[in-house]
Order: structure tokens, then C-alpha cells, then sequence
């Protein structure tokens, strides 16, 4: 969900192999061999809850946890703003509502500036997330459900807090289709480029699944196992490397975007200043969202 400088429905287009931007995947022998030790070092650490799955189970335990918004403000690279009316709790369930205007709300303060067609919802965590030596090892998960289709463009990410982006991570990001992306955004020869990618597709996004990222300190480099639908290793899908990550904070956000590269256009398109998208409510909901980590003391 970066702003960047780039044209993401361009990078969007492009296959798994052609977006990898030269940083490799670990080799299977090594992955296997991390997820071994990480076994035994979650064994014998000590692991601290930074958000307790309870978190959505009532606003007391929802504002311990969690802000309103996006961490800079209401709007970001998409054509919605972001109200706190739009986010609601329900059976320990978090669901954001998008609504259709019937003329925009202004325009976008972030690239690309699009018209404000929606008003949304979005939420991020209080505390960042830092992988140093004093806290190595972070584990990341929740379930989720969403609709999808043009126009629609949910998301749950972590993102370099100004003005360190990159890192960005996504554990969840569907942008106008059907089709996750764990996305791994890193510094390459001095430009902003989607460093590593893995689609996944298959699967029906608006039923609940689970969503994990496990990270990793090696050197100045974090290491990330990406999961979906898992036990403890059983869901692993791709491992990818954040380069120089570490000592970096990030925010940790869930929002519903809309419009601009989720509709298929970008602002050349003479659909542009329309946003095309759905004409109702669209929701994305989660729940028993869990951060955890190691501490060093």
C-alpha cells in the first residue's frame, strides 16, 4: 500500500518471476533448516503478546490496542476517506464498511490524488513494530474476509514509519480481483521497487482465512515467512528478505482502500475522475488479530 513514486497497476501486471527485482527466495534447504531452528528457539524463548486477540472484543480493549485512521491521516493512495464511523465491532469481530457517494469528497492529499468517491474505514496499531536485537522475532497473524472484485482494494500491512519506506510488507492485499500478494517492498539500486512477490489465488477471499507473517533479525537484513491458511509451519507459502530492515519501525495498519489501481485505471484514464468501483456498501472484517515477539532483556 505504498505511495512511492511508481505505478502500481504496472507492477501489478507483471508476473511473480519478472517482479522478484533480483532478491531471490531462500533456497528450500535453508528454509527448512530456519523453520527448524525457529521451532526450537520459540521452545525456549521468552515471547511477550504486543495485541491480544481479545482486541475487538469490546471498544475498551479495541482503543488499548488500536488507533483510528491511517498513522498520517485520512486518505492515502486510493479515492477514500477514512472515518471512524466506518469501523465497527461485533462478536469480537472488526468489519470496515465502504459507502459509495454521489459526488466525490475532495481529492486525495497522497499520489496518485485521486477523487474521494468513498468514505471508509480504517485502523492502525499503537505500537510499532521493531525488529532489533532487543526484540528479534516477530509473529504476526489474524483471520479475515473481504469482498473483492474492481474497485475494491482491502489491505493488511506494515509500513516504514516517515520517512523510512521502504519496508512495507503485505500479508493481505487484493487490488481489484481475487488474487492475494504477499508483498516484500525494499530499496534496490537506489529505486523504490516491489523487491518480491508471490500471488495467490485459488482460494474464495470472502469466507475466513488465516493470514501469518513471521519476521525475522539476520544481520541488518529481516527475514519473512509468509503463511496462509496454517498450522504452526504447514501453511508456509514463500520466504522472502526485507534488505537492511532491521532497527527500522513500522506501523501495522488494516484498512479498506478503494478505487484508483484497484478500478484498473490510472489518471490518464478518462474514467479517472469517475473511480469506477461498487455502487453500494463493500466490507472487509477480521478477527483474533495477534502480534507477538521475542524479547531480549
Amino acid at each position: 500500500m505504498s505511495e512511492g513514486t511508481i505505478n502500481r497497476r504496472t507492477l501489478l501486471t507483471l508476473g511473480t518471476a519478472a517482479a522478484a527485482g533480483g532478491l531471490l527466495a531462500l533456497p528450500a534447504e535453508a528454509r527448512a533448516a530456519s523453520r527448524t531452528a525457529a521451532g526450537a528457539r520459540r521452545g525456549a524463548a521468552t515471547w511477550e503478546n504486543v495485541i491480544e486477540k481479545s482486541s475487538f472484543s469490546s471498544t475498551t480493549a479495541f482503543a488499548q490496542e488500536w488507533n483510528h485512521g491511517y498513522p498520517w491521516g485520512d486518505t492515502h493512495n486510493g479515492a477514500a476517506r477514512m472515518l471512524d464511523s466506518k469501523v465497527s465491532l461485533s462478536g469480537g469481530v472488526l468489519t470496515l464498511t465502504a459507502t459509495r457517494l454521489s459526488a466525490p469528497d475532495g481529492q486525495s492529499a497522497s499520489p496518485p490524488h485521486a477523487p474521494l468517491w468513498y468514505h471508509s474505514g480504517a485502523v492502525h496499531a499503537k505500537e510499532p513494530i521493531v525488529i532489533d536485537d532487543q526484540f528479534p522475532e516477530y509473529d504476526i497473524e489474524g483471520e479475515f474476509r473481504t469482498q473483492t472484485g474492481l474497485g475494491i482494494w482491502p489491505a493488511f500491512w506494515t509500513t516504514g514509519i516517515a520517512p523510512d519506506w521502504p519496508p512495507e510488507s503485505d500479508l493481505l492485499e487484493y487490488v481489484g480481483d481475487s488474487t492475494n500478494l504477499f508483498n516484500t517492498w525494499t530499496k534496490e539500486a537506489g529505486e523504490n521497487d516491489p523487491a518480491e512477490r508471490h500471488e495467490l489465488s485459488g482460494h474464495d477471499p470472502g469466507t475466513w482465512h488465516r493470514y501469518r507473517l513471521w519476521m525475522e533479525k539476520d544481520g541488518d537484513d529481516v527475514i519473512l515467512d509468509y503463511y496462509f491458511d496454517h498450522g504452526e509451519y504447514d501453511g508456509w507459502k514463500v520466504t522472502h528478505r526485507g534488505v537492511g530492515w532491521a532497527g527500522i519501525p513500522q506501523y501495522l495498519i488494516m484498512n479498506l482502500q478503494m478505487g484508483s489501481w484497484a478500478s484498473g485505471i490510472d489518471q490518464d484514464d478518462e474514467l479517472w475522475g469517475q473511480q469506477p468501483g461498487p455502487s453500494g456498501d463493500t466490507t472487509f472484517q477480521a478477527r483474533n488479530v495477534w502480534v507477538g515477539r521475542t524479547r531480549n532483556w
